[in-house]
This record gives structure tokens, C-alpha cells and sequence, in this order.
């Protein structure tokens, strides 16, 4: 709150001064819009799963939300008729492990990646393990988790995303993608190296070629900072930015650099991630928009971008050190797809105007 002192009656001002004061402080308290005038009615933020676009060799459904995500997720494990490949950050769905658990019943082979640092995960894994499916724990170290979340299903079809399986993920704004394709085969190659990294003896394929559907993944690997630094550098007219944590100064610099030669560039942060500050006040001091989402309790998890509305990423990686450089995780970009981009940049749209 800002307190405006009258000026002494002897007191005199130019009177430009006076105005730029006050621009300033109306400036300051504001989110931009004129004083008085109606808040932007909200968009409704996407409730259900998106169509199946194809998009080259591969066919990619978007799935806003856990409330949206899961459903999929179960039937894909019911559906199982070989293998179900999960991997997993936080793991604490009884839903989800029962339907692992009726699969490996039938028949299926039912293997499953954790990260053992995570409570509810342990939770979970040993009910798993004590029902005799095959859970691993990935080797997380000091300073280094797994934070992947993953599964493929017959090799065949994946969904791949940021959302956890977690007791109150599906609350929370984030994205995942089901992928059928070459894509989901490179997925699956990115389990098969987990798996090696727990210890099992397996041969890792080599990846498929695809042109527009680009797995990325980190350790031992640094594939993705490079494509988000790539999508950022690009973007002629527009890029679109919903970020869990944002404190990578070199991306920072680029998202400036964007704004600065014509990009219209939006930047949604989640409020109570506060090592984004800096990199908060860094952007708006350079123009750029950016908002903090504005919650009801459920948390921004998005770690997603998009360009010119055609090209996407989105994944597991925040935008920083230890999302590009020492956890584990798995992203992918979608590269000329306006249908997915638009899918994605509604999503922006709801919580940019439900954030004004």
C-alpha cells in the first residue's frame, strides 16, 4: 500500500513532475489495466483430453490436468496386452498402483522406476514389492533426483508430462501428452537406459529417426536445455511460457532478448516458488509480461513453452541448474504442429487471464 503525504501548502511542483509521480504509483499498484475499467472475464481453463493430431510419423493428444491425464492413464495400463514401463517422481495414486498390480495378475511384465527419496513413493513401492512386482529404485544421489514421469505401454504408446502421480496432482495446472510413434519407442528407449542406471542388465536400443516429435532427456545426457534455448531463440512473433521454477540466467537473458526485438512474450510463474524472484523482477524490469498464476490451493506444475504457435515443449525439467543439468528428466518438443500449439497456448490463455 502506498501513502501519499499532501504537499505543504507552500510546496510547489512542476506540475510534469506531479503527473509522473502519479503514473508511477498507479504503475506500481496495477497490472496494467486502466483504472476502474473490468477485470477480463476468465477463459475456461481445458477439461478434457485433446484430439489426436497427427503430427508426422507420430499421433499426440494433449491432456491438460491430472483430472484429465489419469483416466487416460488407467485405461492404458487395463489395455496392457505385453509390457507396461513406468517411471515415476512422485508416486502415491492407489488407483494407478492397483491397475500396475491387476496387470501384472493377467500377465502383462510390469516393471516400475521410483525415486526412493520421495515419501509417498517409498509408500507405494513397498506395497508394490510386497505384492511382487518388479520396482526399482532409481540411483538418486546427493543434490540429484529422478524426476521423470513416464510411462509406455506395449512400446507402443506413451504419455509423457510433468504430472506426478501424487494423492493431489490432478489439481494442479500442468500438461502431459499421450504419443503414439516413433516417439513413443524412443520413450521407451529412455526407460530401457533407466533401467540400465538401477543396475539390470538390458540392451538399449538405438533411437528411431523422427522429425518433429524430439525426445530429450538428461543423464547422462543434456538434451534439454539446448531445445529450450533454441525455441526461445526463434520465436519471431510470439512465445508463450507457463514455468514452475524459473532461475536459469541464460534463459532469462534470452527471454529478454525475445521481448526486446518484437516478440510478444508472456511469462506465467507460480507464486510460491520464490528462487523465481530474481528472475521475476529481472524480466519485468526489461518489459516483459509476466504474472504470478493465481491459485486456489493447486499449484502451477507447468514446465512448458511455445513458439510462433507451432512449437511446443514442454516435460519433466524446470528451467534450472538442477532441472538442465542434474536431475533426471525427460522432455519432449513437437515441432510445426499448430493443432497441439493451440491446444497448449488455451491452457496459457485460461490462467493468464484468470491470473490479470
Amino acid at each position: 500500500m502506498f501513502v501519499v503525504k499532501p504537499l505543504h501548502p507552500t510546496s510547489r511542483l512542476p506540475r510534469r513532475l506531479v503527473t509522473a509521480v502519479l503514473a508511477c504509483l498507479v504503475a506500481a499498484c496495477g497490472t496494467g489495466a486502466s483504472a476502474g475499467a473490468p477485470a477480463a472475464a476468465a477463459l475456461p481453463y481445458p477439461a478434457t483430453a485433446g484430439p489426436a493430431v497427427r503430427v508426422g510419423a507420430d499421433t499426440v493428444r494433449v491432456l491438460p490436468r491430472g483430472s484429465t491425464a489419469f483416466p487416460v492413464i488407467l485405461a492404458m495400463i487395463a489395455g496392457a496386452a505385453r509390457t507396461v514401463h513406468a517411471e515415476m517422481y512422485e508416486f502415491g495414486r492407489d488407483d494407478i498402483a492397483s491397475a500396475l498390480l491387476d496387470a501384472r495378475r493377467r500377465g502383462v511384465l510390469v516393471s516400475v522406476i521410483v525415486d526412493p527419496s520421495v515419501a509417498a513413493t517409498r509408500a507405494t513401492s513397498d506395497r508394490l514389492r510386497a505384492a511382487g512386482l518388479d520396482v526399482l529404485d532409481y540411483p538418486v544421489r546427493k543434490q540429484m533426483i529422478d524426476h521423470a514421469k513416464l510411462l509406455v505401454v506395449d512400446g507402443s504408446v506413451a504419455v509423457v508430462g510433468g504430472i506426478n502421480w501424487g494423492a493431489t496432482s490432478d489439481r494442479n495446472h500442468d500438461v502431459d501428452a499421450q504419443i503414439t510413434g516413433p516417439a513413443a519407442a524412443n520413450l521407451d528407449r529412455v526407460f530401457a537406459g533407466d533401467l540400465v542406471a538401477t543396475g539390470r542388465a538390458v540392451a538399449v536400443p538405438p533411437p528411431v529417426d523422427d522429425a518433429q516429435v524430439l525426445v530429450a532427456a538428461t543423464l547422462p545426457g543434456a538434451d534439454i536445455r539446448p531445445l529450450v534455448m533454441q525455441l526461445i531463440d526463434a520465436a519471431r512473433s510470439s512465445l508463450d511460457l507457463e514455468l514452475f521454477v524459473l532461475t536459469d540466467t541464460g534463459v532469462v537473458h534470452a527471454i529478454e532478448a525475445a521481448a526486446a526485438r518484437g516478440v510478444a512474450v508472456r511469462v506465467l510463474l507460480d507464486p510460491g516458488q520464490r528462487p523465481s524472484d530474481a528472475s521475476a523482477a529481472a524480466l519485468t524490469a526489461a518489459g516483459v509480461a509476466l504474472r504470478h498464476y493465481r491459485s486456489s490451493g493447486e499449484k502451477l506444475h507447468a514446465k512448458l513453452g511455445v513458439a510462433d504457435g507451432s512449437t511446443s515443449i514442454f516435460g519433466s525439467a524446470n528451467w534450472t541448474t538442477s532441472g538442465f543439468q542434474r536431475n533426471h528428466e525427460v522432455d519432449v518438443e513437437i515441432l510445426d504442429a499448430p493443432v497441439v500449439a493451440a491446444q497448449l497456448t488455451r491452457m496459457v490463455d485460461a490462467d493468464w487471464t484468470a491470473s490479470a
